[in-house]
């Protein structure tokens, strides 16, 4: 995450020909010689920022909290993944040899503004907490999407909301396609809302329709649907059914089939386990930070590891082998990667836990769709439970 935005900050880490660029192109005349300028003159800047006219001063902070937002390599990464989907390797190559993340983002802000949108979106879903998505399997694929289903969809969480909470009266769908998954991001109109804004010097206050939002997954590689919708868990199952009658064509939906796929663990508690990573995927090491165990007889109790894994990446497994434990099976894995990042000495880590049956917090884009693709190769990532089991 890029952290917390202030304008000191944003032009501290914005280098001034990137500054200059956006200026020219939002047609924004602002006192500043920026062929003089020395490189982080930060109070220069801030102070010609604060003396712009309130129109200017408000649209450029607005798109500076923007760009800064997606000022990360999450955020990189989405610009990328758009450029990937309309094959504009031109837009890659030269994005790759900006130094600095809010150079990069700034430049993509000023040059490709067509990404701008998307790439937001795609951040914003990436970085809701798994724990908060709904998931479904087993779904027959999708013919060709229509604009028609499209709308249908719309009409019919519109005309849900309406009837069930007097809200919804309106409702627009934009849809989106990201790593063979489809994305459907809808915004019903919300209740009326009051608020006190300031309208140049002058405090007013403000009636609007504010939107609420809805993002359904659709993933034809694994047949499944993920839903996120903050604040309203109940209707879940019958946002289900409306994306399975308008966008997949079924007549019918059985109510809350449970997710049987599981998480190979126990494997993982063996000292010679072995995770298969690809040199492409730029990851560096894996280290098992902890192991929670679950004994299987008495039920009920579980007994969690955890070892200081900076002086022996085997840390956890030398503790199991100190101990005398009852039969268990591994009911939870903590995991630490580390990704190389071409010419910079720090690495890049993601933290994680995997917890049985079919609990997993990472999500389906960069680095963490490349952890997931490490996981399917180790024999980790979750397969159907057999009957006999």
């Amino acid at each position: 995450m890029a952290g917390q935005y202030s304008p000191r900050q944003y032009f501290r880490n914005t280098p001034n020909k990137y500054l200059l660029g956006y200026f020219n192109a939002k047609q924004i005349n602002i006192e500043v010689d920026f062929d003089t300028l020395k490189e982080n003159d930060v109070e220069t800047l801030f102070n010609a920022f604060i003396a712009l006219p309130d129109n200017e001063q408000t649209q450029t902070e607005a798109d500076f909290k923007t760009i800064h937002s997606l000022a990360s390599e999450a955020g990189v990464q989405a610009l990328v993944d758009e450029a990937h989907y309309f094959e504009d390797n031109a837009f890659i190559e030269q994005i790759a040899v900006i130094e600095g993340f809010h150079a990069k983002v700034l430049w993509a802000f000023n040059n490709k503004p067509e990404y701008w949108h998307v790439a937001t979106m795609f951040l914003h879903a990436d970085n809701v907490s798994a724990s908060y998505w709904k998931k479904r399997n087993s779904l027959p694929l999708a013919d060709v999407i229509e604009d028609s289903a499209i709308e249908k969809l719309s009409q019919a969480i519109s005309a849900y909301f309406y009837e069930k909470e007097a809200r919804g009266k309106h409702c627009k769908i934009e849809t989106y396609s990201r790593n063979n998954k489809e994305y459907f991001f809808a915004y019903p109109e919300d209740y009326a809302q009051t608020n006190n804004e300031w309208i140049s010097d002058n405090l007013e206050n403000r009636a609007t329709h504010p939107a609420f939002e809805i993002i359904f997954v659709y993933c034809a590689d694994e047949q499944s649907l993920d839903i996120y919708a903050p604040r309203n868990p109940k209707a879940v199952q019958e946002l289900q059914k409306l994306f399975a009658k308008h966008i997949l064509h079924l007549d019918s939906f059985p109510d809350g089939e449970i997710d049987k796929r599981v998480y190979e663990l126990d494997t993982v508690a063996e000292r010679d386990f072995d995770f298969k990573v690809t040199t492409e995927s730029g990851i560096d090491s894996v280290v098992v930070t902890h192991l929670r165990l679950s004994f299987k007889h008495p039920t009920k109790k579980r007994l969690t590891l955890e070892a200081d894994t900076k002086k022996s990446p085997l840390a956890v497994y030398d503790l199991l082998a100190e101990l005398d434990v009852p039969p268990y099976y591994i009911s939870q894995i903590g995991v630490k990667v580390l990704f190389s990042v071409n010419g910079a000495k720090r690495k890049v880590t993601r933290r994680f836990n995997i917890t049985y049956p079919n609990s997993c917090a990472l999500n389906y884009d960069g680095n963490d769709l490349k952890i997931r693709e490490m996981l399917v190769a180790s024999g980790i990532e979750p397969h159907a439970l057999d009957k006999a089991e």
